[in-house]
């Protein structure tokens, strides 16, 4: 029977999800290749007492990128009032992304972590399940870094364009007087 309750959830929270543009990943599903559009992860939970969770999503990346995102409980679901479940954290690969960790659980998170490497990551929201059916529902997404040259490379490219222009002009200089 619990199973059966769980389907239908996860097939409404789902659905709610594609009214809102977009399919919802559950927990350890992939969001694919993260990109400047967000990306929709949510999970279910119906339990009959208090659980820690943390739910996993797998996602990557083709190049180094910021990586933006937030996660809240939804208070309803097809009119069904929730109970909401508690938000400890976010992390990235094991990184904590909140930037004050606190044990004061939350009813939304908003997380972002600069520089993150190309390849595959795994992104996780933890939080405390109460008694009841609750739900959570969030997004991500990547903007690239733009890769500016550091100082010291700028200054020796410049160098090099000096001597190369030095050597064009005695050259220059020989052949006129040769």
């Amino acid at each position: 029977m619990k199973f059966v309750k769980h389907t239908i959830a996860t097939i409404a929270l789902m659905c709610a999800g594609l009214a809102q543009a977009g399919s919802v990943v559950m927990p350890t599903g992939d969001l694919g290749e993260l990109n400047r559009f967000p990306v929709q992860f949510g999970a279910y939970f119906n339990e009959d007492g208090f659980r820690p969770f943390a739910a996993t999503y797998n996602f990557t990346l083709s190049v180094t990128s910021d990586v933006y995102g937030s996660a809240s409980v939804l208070e309803s679901l097809f009119g069904e009032v929730l109970v909401a479940p508690l938000l400890f954290g976010a992390a990235i690969d094991g990184i904590d992304l909140l930037a004050l960790p606190s044990l004061t659980p939350a009813t939304s998170l908003n997380f972002s972590l600069a520089n993150l490497e190309a390849g595959e990551h795994t992104l996780t929201i933890a939080g405390l399940a109460q008694p009841g059916r609750a739900a959570f529902m969030g997004s991500v997404y990547a903007q690239a870094v733009t890769q500016v040259p550091e100082p010291a490379a700028l200054a020796l490219v410049l160098a090099g364009v000096a001597v190369v222009g030095g050597v064009r002009k005695r050259r220059a200089e020989e052949e006129a007087t040769a």
